[in-house]
């Protein structure tokens, strides 16, 4: 995978990468928040 770093440095550009990591990480966000609003509500459900 980081074989190609080089490639998408040079086709996205720094400010084209910088923008790539906080989508993924707004993308991670979501996916914890989710994850932990299914575990609150199954806990809610069992009782």
């Amino acid at each position: 995978m980081l074989r190609f770093s080089t490639v998408l440095i040079r086709i996205l550009g720094v400010g084209g990468v910088t923008l790539l990591a906080k989508i993924a990480g707004l993308l991670l966000a979501a996916i914890a928040v989710q994850l932990i609003a299914n575990s609150i509500m199954g806990f809610i459900d069992a009782r």
